[in-house]
């Protein structure tokens, strides 16, 4: 995905009437009941389908314009969205709206995502492909796979996202992967080791590699060295800056 999420993505793909819908809800029983919360996307490839229905005042509320329209009910809240949108949109909001462990796209062959491949179709797109047939009994191993692929996710999200190679992997993916495999420890990541210049914007920690870390380090040392009422000789003192741009 070009969407960065908190969440493993993993589509099931096939043609018609090989077991998507059947594999996507057993998949979401077994995954909650070992504790991962799970999300869904079914993509729906009708021209003219909506969801919501002529007549209905939620469809009023579209009809006059709205882009977005809620319907809050006691046991349900929809969101209806007046157009098409591309599937790293609807990931990302997914993701933001429901904080999952998983999200399981059901279709959406061509999208560049893990996919998990039903029948003899054909791998669409640059996402990797596992193959499953349903009358194998081989669920237990694909329920393994997916588990994995959810605990490799909660550890990159644990790592700076700096893709330096310094752990001697091409990004942070591939370290995550190490860890999860027990090849690797949190401590073998060279970035978080060395990180001594922290910065938080709007709440969020912005990972920064050694070499930037070093720049910001000197400038804003250099700066305050030069201002009124800093004691030079104290070099080794913590400075702490606080940019706050709500001047009201």
């Amino acid at each position: 995905m070009t969407v960065m999420t908190n969440a493993a993505v993993i589509g099931i793909v096939g043609y018609h009437n090989t077991g998507k819908t059947t594999l996507v809800c057993k998949l979401i029983e077994r995954l909650t009941e070992e504790g991962y919360s799970v999300s869904t996307i079914k993509n729906i490839p009708k021209e003219g389908f909506s969801i919501d229905s002529e007549g209905r005042d939620t469809w009023k509320h579209g009809k006059a314009g709205a882009g977005l329209v809620v319907a809050s009910a006691p046991d349900e809240t929809s969101f209806i969205v007046g157009k098409g949108m591309p599937l790293d949109e609807i990931v990302r909001i997914t993701d933001s709206l429901t904080s999952p462990d998983v999200i399981l796209v059901e279709g959406h062959k061509s999208e560049p995502i893990p996919k998990i491949v039903l029948g003899d179709m054909r791998i669409v797109g640059d996402g990797e492909g596992r193959r499953y047939d349903p009358e194998s009994n081989d669920f237990e191993n694909l329920l393994g796979y997916i588990i994995e692929m959810i605990e490799i996710t909660r550890v990159h999200n644990t790592l700076p996202g700096m893709d330096c190679g310094k752990c001697g992997y091409d990004d942070c993916m591939g370290m995550a992967e190490a860890i999860v495999r027990k090849e690797k420890t949190r401590s073998d990541c060279v970035v978080q080791e060395e990180g001594f210049v922290s910065v938080t914007v709007g709440g969020k920690d912005i990972p920064m590699g050694p070499f930037v870390q070093d720049i910001v380090s000197k400038t804003i040392a250099g700066m305050v060295s030069s201002l009124k009422g800093v004691d030079r000789a104290n070099t080794d003192a913590d400075v702490i800056i606080e940019i706050k741009h709500d001047r009201r």
